[in-house]
């Protein structure tokens, strides 16, 4: 690896990881993960699971017990179930060595009140009866009593309550009939080791096989946001498993699987234009430059899967079918959770008045960006197309596109070093984007996306913008060629 400011190799480079700009670090720096988090990702689930191990091993239980829980907000990933594991581990032995020591030295039993309270509360009673007694005349101390209650036959009656919440691990697959027959048999167990308590198990999508169908005490409440299904049991008030789907997870999806659908809708478009016919198989959308339609089959949002059936099947996933008639029936979400979703074309919309670049499918606005334009007014208005999507693209000069670039022809959205032209106009006519800017859009832009230039504000329209875009990302992605090294590409720059 040669650094940007350096012209010949150091020795010492290859042991070493770019955090950021200047910033290089070796993995064996003892202290590698905490500067990952301060300086590269704060949310890395690597970075948080080995600091927890290493407070853990110190004995530090308090933090490294944060550090866990750090890791289980961003799902899935690889450390996730060793978290939880790890978790629940410290707290079993924090709870052995709490009874221990309450065995070991027992708290002397005391009486539940003092005697001055007993006889003060017996004084009181005496006192009461003789008022009654005064006020009721000659009436017995019953019928006294009756008609100074109102009993209010009919109304509600409200029992005293305590929770025990759960989660049961589901697979994305399960179908609703099965889900509620599990949560319900679950429910009728936990109630009898617990019959006065308030029985709630939230059900949770699990990518895990080695969680799935287990059920655990809930310890993180961030996992209830998660749920796409909770049931209720208490049987002091009500002999029924009352089980409830949460209709608003699953809608939260649809924006994601929506989007996904539509990128690989997208490049299948483009490929049909560029070849007569769709392939045969979604791979063919995965080649090196100049080939590479897109970057990976993004996940679909509800089931966190990106395998390929041929068939719907529900069980996740997608499905592609090249014979259908038009990409909306090609590539659609392999889940019943997701509702259909029209082809609406992934593609940009710039507005050079305003410096703004948006990442457009229908009403979803996946990535809103301030972008750095031409001098002199000499970014072009109109439509282009995306021809060639280059990681570390070469010019005439080095580092003249940045880390990344996306060819419309004479022109090219491309990163750049010089922060200071983003929001301003300095280019020969490109438009420029930071590189973080242009990477986190790389991945989003197929091949043959369509780019709107235009030069006045954006009229009011009802666009939203999708949170959680790395949610689209798998975590093992195809070992592309994106970084052409014999091709010198001639953008204005």
């Amino acid at each position: 690896m040669i650094r940007r400011t350096q012209r010949f190799r150091n020795h010492l480079d290859d042991n070493l990881i770019h955090l950021r700009k200047n910033l290089f670090i070796s993995p064996s720096d003892p202290m590698y993960y905490e500067k990952v988090i301060r300086y590269l990702d704060a949310t890395s689930p690597e970075a948080h699971y080995k600091i927890g191990q290493k407070f853990e091993r110190k004995g530090n239980l308090k933090r490294a017990i944060f550090h866990y829980k750090e890791v289980l907000r961003t799902y899935p990933s690889p450390f996730y179930s060793d978290a939880n594991r790890a978790i629940r581990h410290i707290e079993d032995e924090q709870a052995a060595h709490a009874l221990n020591m309450q065995k070991a030295f027992p708290e002397e039993k005391k009486g539940i009140l003092p005697p001055f309270m007993k006889t003060l509360l017996l004084v009181l009673l005496v006192l009461n009866l003789l008022l009654v007694v005064l006020f009721a005349g000659n009436q017995p101390l019953y019928k006294t009593i009756s008609s100074m209650k109102v009993w209010g036959v009919g109304s509600d009656i409200t029992y005293e309550t305590v929770d025990a919440p759960f989660v049961m691990y589901l697979a994305p697959e399960t179908k609703g009939e099965a889900i509620e027959m599990a949560l319900h048999k679950q429910a009728l167990e936990l109630a009898k080791e617990m019959p006065k308590m308030n029985i709630l198990i939230y059900g949770v999508l699990s990518q895990d096989s080695g969680s799935i169908g287990k059920t655990m005490l809930l310890r993180d409440e961030e996992l209830t946001k998660s749920a796409i299904v909770v049931a209720q049991y208490h049987p002091e008030t009500d002999d029924r498993v009352r089980i409830r789907f949460l209709n608003a997870e699953f809608e939260k999806h649809q924006p994601l699987s929506a989007f996904g659908a539509n990128l690989v809708r997208t490049a299948l478009e483009a490929y049909i234009k560029d070849n007569g016919s769709p392939p045969d198989h979604l791979e063919a959308l995965l080649q090196d430059y100049p080939n590479n339609y897109l970057s990976f089959i993004p996940l679909e949002a509800s089931t966190g899967s990106n395998g390929i059936s041929a068939t719907f099947t529900g069980t996740g996933g997608w499905v592609y079918t090249s014979g259908a008639a038009d990409p909306a029936q090609m590539f659609y979400a392999n889940s019943e959770a997701v509702a259909n979703t029209p082809y609406e074309p992934v593609h940009i919309e710039i507005n050079k008045a305003e410096h703004q670049l948006k990442l457009v499918s229908g009403d979803n606005i996946l990535w809103d960006k301030v972008i750095g334009l031409g001098s002199n007014d000499r970014t072009p208005q109109g439509h282009f197309q995306v021809k060639d999507r280059v990681q570390n693209p070469q010019g005439s000069h080095a580092q003249s596109y940045g880390e990344a670039g996306l060819g419309l022809g004479a022109i090219a959205l491309h990163g750049t070093y010089d922060v200071s032209s983003i929001g301003a106009d300095k280019s020969l006519g490109c438009v420029r984007l930071t590189n973080e800017d242009v990477q986190q859009l790389f991945p989003f832009v197929p091949k043959g996306a369509e780019v709107q230039i235009q030069g006045s504000a954006w009229s009011a329209n009802k666009q939203e913008l999708v949170k959680d875009a790395e949610r689209l990302i798998p975590s093992v992605r195809p070992a592309l060629d994106e970084s052409p090294d014999s091709v010198e590409f001639h953008w204005l720059g």
